[in-house]
């Protein structure tokens, strides 16, 4: 009786963390309605994480590959098993965050710089400044003369 308990234990604490994750979460405000001052700092939490990539040390392709194998088993999350895939897909939504600044006319971030520097304290910061209005054209022609004044 034991060794059933033991692994009706062990099968519920292996199911459970896939219960949690599985739990939807509140929306996020859609990337389209947010402003300036909310796109910036989402910018600014994804730079800080992102930070020093190249110089971290990545788990082997033998473990990568375990932890795929595990996660298709128990049907666990696989967050971790392609991070340089992750990598990428985090630069791409930097770089449309980025876009969207431009198009809002907002100050912008220079993504190279700021994904270069390596001080873990240094907050990332717009740098790159707003795009100049355009000035409405002005009339094609001379304006027209005041018609004269009528003389009594």
């Amino acid at each position: 009786m034991r060794p059933t308990a033991l692994f009706i234990l062990l099968s519920l604490a292996m199911a459970l963390p896939s219960v949690a994750h599985a739990k939807k979460q509140k929306p996020d405000t859609p990337d389209d309605k947010l402003n300036c001052k909310q796109i910036s700092g989402r910018m600014q939490v994804r730079i800080l994480q992102l930070r020093g990539f190249e110089d971290r040390k990545q788990a082997s392709g033998l473990a990568r590959g375990i932890q795929a194998g595990m996660a298709a088993t128990f049907g666990n999350l696989s967050h971790g098993t392609d991070p340089q895939g992750a990598y990428a897909e985090d630069i791409k939504s930097l770089h449309a965050y980025n876009q969207r600044l431009v198009e809002l006319g907002c100050k912008s971030y220079d993504l190279e710089s700021e994904l270069k520097k390596t001080d873990p304290l240094e907050t990332p910061s717009p740098t790159v400044p707003a795009p100049k209005k355009k000035k409405a054209p002005a009339a094609a022609g001379p304006a027209p003369a005041p018609a004269p004044a009528a003389a009594n």
